[in-house]
This record gives C-alpha cells, sequence and structure tokens, in this order.
C-alpha cells in the first residue's frame, strides 16, 4: 500500500538558501517548459523531452535528471486540461526520485542535490515505523520557512480476514461519528472551535478592508498565519477517530460500515446561511479516507452503503418513522422501539447493510417479521 511519510529537514542558513534558490530555479523551468507546451500544443512527455531537454539543460542551473522531472512534472499538468496554460508558483513543491535524492537511515540523514550541489541534511521523520519502506518520488516543501520531504512508501497490507457483522459508523455534522456499538464522537466542540476562528478572521478581515495601508498588510499577514489552524486540527481529530474505530473493529473481530456521502453537498435540502456553512467545512471525506488506509493496513473489512434512508427506517422493525433533530420515533404501533436516538439508530442501519452487502444471500435479514 502506497502511503506519504512526512521528513522534516533540520537545515542550517546556507543550506536554507541553497534549497530555497533550487526550488526557484526549478519552477523557472516549469514556466518556461510550460510556455513552451501551450503555445506548440506539445503535451506529451516524450515530444515535450526531445524539443526542450537541451535549451533547458544549457538556460538554468540543474542537473539532468532535475530537467527529466520537471519535464515529466509539466506534461503530468496538462493531462487534465489543455485549454489554459499552468503557471507554476516560484516556492511552488518540486519533485525528486532516487537519483538526485538518498537517505542515511541508521544516521538519520538525507543527501539531496541542490544548485550548490549535494546537501546532507540530519532530518526527522513522522511516523519513523515506516522509513525502512521508503521506495519511490519524494516531493520537497517549503512551507513556513521551514523544509519537508513528502516522501513514498511502500508498506505491507495485512490481510483483510472474512467477518460476519460490521460496525456501522454514522457520520454527522453535531456529531462527527456515531457507531453502532453506542460510541459517539462529538463534533460540540469542533464546532465551537470553528466559529471561535470564524469570527476571529471576519474581524480581521474587516480591520484589512477598512485600516491603512500598514494595518492592512499586518492584517494579511495575521491571516496568513490563522489560514492552516482550523484545517490542522480538524486532521488531528479525525486521525484520533478513525484510529479508535479501526482498534475498535479489530479487536471484536467486525468489519466496518460507512455510508456513501460523495454528493452529500449537492443532494441535502436549502438551508439557511449557517447550516451551508457548516456543511461546507465538514470533512467527512477526510474521515473517510483514514478509515479506508487505516482498516487496509489492519486487516479490517470495510464496506460502503447507500445512505438512502439509514436514519429514517427503525432498526428494529425496518418500519420508515420520523426523525425530529436528534430523535427518532417509530410510527409502527405494533413495534417495541418508542423513541432512540436518531445518529444511534442510522448507525444500527448502516450496520445491517454493510451485512447485506458482504453477505449478499442474506438478503432476508431485512425483511419485516411484522407482514409474516
Amino acid at each position: 500500500m502506497k502511503l506519504i511519510l512526512q521528513i522534516k529537514l533540520k537545515v542550517d542558513k546556507e543550506q536554507k538558501k541553497s534549497l530555497l534558490n533550487t526550488i526557484k530555479e526549478a519552477n523557472a523551468c516549469c514556466n518556461e517548459l510550460s510556455k513552451f507546451a501551450f503555445e506548440n500544443k506539445c503535451f506529451n512527455q516524450f515530444k515535450l523531452h526531445h524539443a526542450k531537454y537541451y535549451s533547458i539543460k544549457s538556460s538554468f542551473n540543474l542537473s539532468a535528471q532535475m530537467v527529466v522531472r520537471n519535464i515529466q512534472k509539466v506534461s503530468s499538468t496538462y493531462k487534465l486540461d489543455k485549454k489554459k496554460q499552468r503557471v507554476f508558483k516560484e516556492l511552488g513543491a518540486i519533485t525528486y526520485d532516487a537519483r538526485i535524492l538518498s537517505y542515511n537511515i541508521e544516521k538519520r540523514l538525507a543527501s539531496i542535490w541542490s544548485v550548490d550541489g549535494r546537501l546532507k541534511i540530519p532530518f526527522i521523520p513522522y511516523p519513523e515505523k515506516y522509513l525502512p519502506y521508503i521506495k519511490g518520488e519524494a516531493d520537497l516543501i517549503c512551507r513556513k520557512n521551514k523544509f519537508y520531504l513528502f516522501q513514498t512508501i511502500e508498506y505491507p497490507e495485512e490481510e483483510i480476514k472474512d467477518v460476519e457483522e460490521f460496525i456501522g459508523c454514522d457520520f454527522g455534522i453535531n456529531s462527527l461519528v456515531t457507531t453502532s456499538d453506542g460510541i459517539n464522537h462529538s463534533a460540540e466542540w469542533l464546532n465551537t472551535y470553528r466559529e471561535h476562528w470564524q469570527k476571529v478572521r471576519s474581524s480581521i478581515q474587516a480591520k484589512a478592508d477598512t485600516s491603512k495601508r500598514s494595518t492592512k498588510r499586518n492584517a494579511r499577514k495575521c491571516l496568513k498565519r490563522l489560514s492552516s489552524r482550523e484545517r490542522t486540527t480538524a486532521n488531528l481529530i479525525n486521525h484520533t477517530i478513525s484510529k479508535s474505530i479501526v482498534k475498535s473493529a479489530k479487536e471484536q473481530n467486525k468489519g466496518i460500515a460507512i455510508e456513501d456521502l460523495t454528493n452529500i453537498r449537492f443532494t441535502s435540502k436549502n438551508r439557511n446561511k449557517k447550516f451551508r456553512t457548516k456543511l461546507g467545512r465538514w470533512n467527512f471525506a477526510d474521515l473517510r479516507a483514514k478509515l479506508e488506509y487505516k482498516a487496509l493496513l489492519n486487516g479490517v473489512k470495510l464496506v460502503v452503503v447507500e445512505p438512502a434512508f439509514t436514519s429514517q427506517m427503525c432498526n428494529s422493525c425496518y418500519h420508515i418513522g420520523k426523525r425530529t433533530n436528534k430523535v427518532f420515533k417509530c410510527t409502527n404501533n405494533k413495534c417495541k422501539v418508542d423513541t432512540m436516538d436518531a445518529d444511534f439508530n442510522a448507525s444500527k442501519n448502516i450496520s445491517l447493510l454493510g451485512t447485506l452487502v458482504n453477505r449478499a444471500e442474506r438478503y432476508d435479514m431485512l425483511s419485516c417479521s411484522l407482514h409474516y
């Protein structure tokens, strides 16, 4: 399984200057290649290489392999859309492969090519257990005056075990995840956190729009500094939740069933602005991705089911009931269930659907016993 290992480079002043010059030179090269490719409609990597390799090699202070990597990078950016010329940022990420980047794992040193020659830079990997599985290309990124290598690794997967039962996971805005085994991961703290920083950003933005030039400059710097804080917090919470769910499923020898919420932002009912803001910031796709790869790493079976009527169907009699906010009420008089938590009810239904997806021959589980 391919994963990304984040490696922080501990650079000194001279190394920092060399890496910055290398990134700027490589991106200037990419812009030159992109201009030629767009004007001449030459998007194929092989043709672009033969047309521009020697001229680029003589014009820029780059090694042969770095020029090859830049040609491949420009060619790949035009695969989706050839109608608009691609422009590369001055400090955008650049790609390295095994010929211009190597690691000494024992001494924790990275040997990386730069415009000033090879640099031996100490590094800190996170997480460290992935270090022996390095294989493939890496991206050098400059973020807030710090340098990182995002290295591709090939991590061995565990064999996925066949299971009979599943833990249903109901994703939501007020409760991030509610599982069928009764665990609720509340979103109250995260929503309050997001609202707080939204007010802070709005206040700073208002000052930036109405104040003097010096105040505007300081306000923009402050906004840039705060830009990734909320996203990082949500990312850590998703890691914690997904790790907890996968661990629980593995201990109980169960699988995981989740909803397919791909088009939820387009299919949900039109509501007020506050709800639309919450829905727009709801990073369920990130949580799903983390669940998928963690389940794969731990040999836990994961299935995806349709979300239709999961929160409106009674998990006991399978009749369509009535949901009001967090409360579900079964309207069937013969059913033992009167009222219950709507998210827990949905998670039980998702768990059942997961079993049916895994074992199609057990379709009779969804039949209503009251009709016999």
